[in-house]
């Protein structure tokens, strides 16, 4: 072979080989944000600086890259407003658990901070600022429904936007099936939608849409309630404190809402209370009829969990209708996102991933 075909090979290696970056790009370092799982047990992350979804398996390392186009956003400068009195910051349990009785108090809602009188907003044009995703889900056909900027977009297989449409307020969960997107929205009580996987489009909701209104407005700190999808594409929704879940069938959905109920060492268990941190996210286990939760010690005391330092992971038995406790050796600021056959993934408050047993 002549020196000039070896360089030639050589130089179109180089060009279709994929950017260092990537190939160096790992997850148990340098993860960050939300993650969605596919059914495989891989993690799907969004990387910033890249502006790509990175899907990743332990073991394998990374899978593919898919780097992601999207809108820009101009954000109008914000109106000026009358000073508003400074709300006293105190949160404890009893104040979370009364928040599901009656109401959400003040001061765990994002109040607007005390301003001094301002001139009036310059006519010029606002700066641009990147769209950041804050959840992502990909369908059977490989597009990828984003939430970012609260806006529904939906991307390509190639990564390039299809179509966007605006959410009515924050969103807690997403979650695909086989006939379409289920949303559910931070607000006081379960509010959550359900999408066509053509158009975007409502095809049922469940719970009061009134409260989205003001969910928007004044956003809560906190998440009260979470979701998860089954096996069967069931929708289990967590409200507040309780350790009961309420469920949707995937075809009837909120016509025919049912409850079930676990039992932790034969008994019902105690509501948590929620506090400071709030509701946990929810998963379920692929392929299996359970479901899996996270609390800190402070918030299960009274619902039969074991002392633990770190964190307690809550297995939802859904066939036996039990509830078990597993300790793990991980601290407050650790969120679930994932779970192995034998792992629970965590992403660690620094970045990159943390595990703890569940077999």
């Amino acid at each position: 072979m002549s020196p000039r075909v070896s360089i030639a090979l050589m130089m179109l290696g180089l060009a279709l080989a994929p950017p260092l970056r990537a190939q160096g790009w790992d997850a148990s370092r340098q993860a960050t944000g939300w993650a969605f799982q596919e059914v495989d047990g891989s993690l799907i992350f969004f990387d910033p600086p890249a502006r790509s979804l990175r899907t990743w398996m332990k073991g394998s390392g990374l899978l593919s890259t898919l780097q992601v186009s999207l809108p820009e956003v101009r954000k109008t400068p914000p109106a000026s407003k009358p000073p508003a009195t400074t709300a006293i910051r105190v949160t404890t349990d009893y104040d979370a658990a009364g928040a599901l009785l009656y109401g959400l108090p003040r001061h765990q809602r994002v109040q607007p901070a005390p301003t001094k009188s301002a001139p009036p907003p310059s006519p010029e044009a606002p700066a641009a600022c990147d769209a950041v995703p804050e959840r992502w889900v990909v369908d059977s056909y490989s597009r990828t429904w984003m939430v970012c900027d609260g806006r529904l977009l939906v991307l390509g297989k190639d990564g390039v936007l299809d179509s966007a449409a605006a959410l009515p307020a924050q969103v807690e969960d997403m979650a695909v099936g086989r006939e379409g997107i289920v949303i559910l929205y931070r607000t006081l009580r379960p509010y959550l939608e359900k999408r066509d996987l053509r158009t975007g489009a409502v095809l049922w909701s469940f719970g009061d849409r009134h409260q989205v209104k003001e969910a928007a407005a004044q956003p809560l700190l906190v998440p009260l309630n979470r979701m998860a999808l089954g096996v069967d594409g069931t929708v289990y929704i967590a409200e507040g404190a309780s350790l009961a879940f309420t469920i949707l069938d995937p075809a009837k959905g909120p016509k025919e809402p049912g409850q079930t109920f676990f039992t932790c060492q034969d008994a019902i268990p105690a509501r948590a209370v929620l506090g400071r941190v709030g509701r946990g996210p929810l998963l379920a286990w692929a392929g299996k009829d359970v479901i899996f939760s996270v609390f800190t010690p402070s918030q299960v005391k009274s619902c039969g969990a074991p002392e633990s330092k770190g964190l307690l992971l809550a297995r939802f038995d859904l066939a036996k209708g039990t509830l078990d406790w597993l300790p793990t050796p991980l601290s407050e600021g650790h969120h679930l996102v994932g779970l192995l056959d034998t792992e629970a993934v965590f992403l660690a408050p620094s970045g990159g991933l943390a595990y703890a047993p569940i077999r």
